[in-house]
């Protein structure tokens, strides 16, 4: 039987309905937790998420939500499931952290390889630790990231092994592929687009898992096309993998929203007309409740909470339909591929 491990417990993987792949309920960068300007309204909160979750993703189809939020960016179990409960929403929780530079508390740095994946397998067969306290909800899915965005933005050096990889973000690859293996889930990633100017940085991720024996067909490159290296991913799509189209409606690195969805949804066809149609997945990596929010309105990274989530269907979809691509094909990429690669034998 194939199954997705939410937060509310496994579910049959034919009842998952369309599927945003990476996307954050709750989002705050390593050590917002402490700021005082942070402090939120818990209730308040899971209210506005879930609203949004009502009135733009549920009218689409949208069932179910993989919180690609690392354990050090925010990752709030409780807040996950009463997000749930209250929708209905299928949500997946994930384990893994943020990239070396951005991420990765002291404390996890000093861990072995061993030591990281029975965190990671724990998270995902007894429950998440939040706040000093074991909680029962498991996640379903592992994340691993590199990149050197941080506060200036640049290419990762050269580090582990010859690669454009710290050698934390090594061992917690090598980690995260193991307890894939063992549970059977999926790995979705995180790359910095800045690092196609010095590497593939998909592809680098990928070498690290392949050596340690992980099934590539159940991992996804995130952020693969922004800005679109259609070389690269078809680099990475020849290994087996698969890759994410994310950022719709949402400005990163390219000038404008409507800049980089031209140029994405342009990239996306040329993959479907090459045949890479069963390996691409959809989302928009937004933030639903960021409490900087609460701070300012001004910062350029809370770009990712103003879009709609009915743009997908009032502009992307009709985009790519002007484009040729069917509805067969966007229930492919949106419902079959990442069930496909979500799902977990048990």
């Amino acid at each position: 039987m194939q199954i997705f491990r939410t937060v509310l417990g496994d579910i049959p993987a034919e009842e998952t309905g369309r599927i945003l792949t990476h996307e954050h309920l709750l989002y705050g960068y390593p050590g917002a937790e402490l700021d005082h300007r942070t402090v939120f309204d818990h209730p308040a909160a899971v209210e506005r998420v879930s609203g949004q979750v009502i009135n733009g993703m549920l009218p689409n189809g949208y069932k179910t939500l993989i919180d690609m939020t690392p354990a050090e960016v925010g990752r709030h179990p409780q807040f996950m499931v009463d997000v749930a409960e209250r929708t209905g929403l299928n949500v997946v929780a994930i384990t893994g952290f943020f990239p070396e530079r951005m991420g990765v508390p002291y404390y996890w740095r000093r861990q072995t390889i061993e030591e990281l994946t029975e965190f990671f397998v724990r998270d995902l067969t007894e429950g998440m630790v939040f706040a000093w306290q074991q909680t029962p909800y498991k996640a379903g899915a592992i994340k691993i990231a590199t990149g050197q965005e941080s506060v200036f933005p640049k290419p990762s050096p050269v580090g582990a092994y010859g690669r454009h990889v710290h050698e934390v973000e090594d061992r917690l690859i090598r980690a995260a592929g193991r307890a894939a293996m063992e549970v059977g889930c999926g790995i979705n990633t995180h790359i910095d687009p800045m690092d196609f100017e010095v590497t593939n940085p998909g592809r680098e991720q990928l070498e690290i898992l392949d050596e340690v024996g992980m099934d590539l067909s159940k991992v996804i490159i995130g952020h693969a096309f922004v800005p679109p290296q259609v070389n690269m991913m078809r680099e990475v799509l020849k290994m087996g993998a698969n890759v994410q189209l994310d950022h719709i409606g949402i400005p990163w690195r390219i000038g404008s929203a409507e800049e980089l969805d031209e140029a994405m949804a342009n990239a996306l066809v040329e993959l479907i007309e090459d045949g890479y149609l069963d390996r691409i997945v959809l989302s928009f990596d937004r933030w639903f409740f960021n409490p900087r929010a609460t701070v300012t309105d001004s910062d350029p990274q809370l770009e990712n909470e103003k879009v709609d989530l009915n743009y997908m269907f009032t502009s992307w979809v009709p985009r790519l339909k002007s484009k040729g691509v069917t509805d067969e094909q966007l229930d492919q990429i949106m419902i079959h591929n990442p069930r496909r690669i979500f799902s977990i034998a048990v």
